[in-house]
């Protein structure tokens, strides 16, 4: 299943870079707006670029979801949440060492509808929740 980049996803990234120079907003006077506003605007221009030129790549075969070249498991922290699924991937066991899990958050409007009703489903039947 292919990921695309979602509107709320962009929304919320303007909305947090907005929010960060909020607060900096009051402690920069004069000249000094100079030098972070170039800066903040490249880094909120670079974002947005990498966001919209990114698609994920997911698969799915009903146990493990591979992301990235890794699988990994749901684990019992995913949850569904109003238009967003936030999965706790848990990586598969490797002996060459221990593997910190991974958040992974899917707005409703990134994936067509079937594809996010499919991983809804695993996430509300998950073995650890029975």
């Amino acid at each position: 299943m292919t990921v695309h980049p979602s509107r709320h996803q962009r929304y919320l990234l303007v909305a947090l870079f907005l929010l960060l120079l909020w607060p900096v907003a009051g402690l920069i006077t004069g000249w000094q707006w100079a030098l972070l506003l170039p800066i903040w605007l490249v880094a909120l221009w670079l974002s947005w670029r990498t966001l919209v030129e990114s698609p994920l790549e997911l698969v799915w075969d009903g146990h493990w979801l591979q992301w990235q070249g890794r699988r990994y498991q749901l684990g019992k922290k995913s949850r569904i949440l109003p238009g967003v699924l936030r999965l706790a991937l848990c990586p598969e066991p490797q002996e060459s060492g221990a593997v910190s899990p991974r958040q992974l958050w899917l707005f409703s409007d990134a994936l067509p509808p079937e594809h996010y009703r499919l991983l809804a489903r695993a996430i509300h039947f998950l073995p650890s929740r029975r």
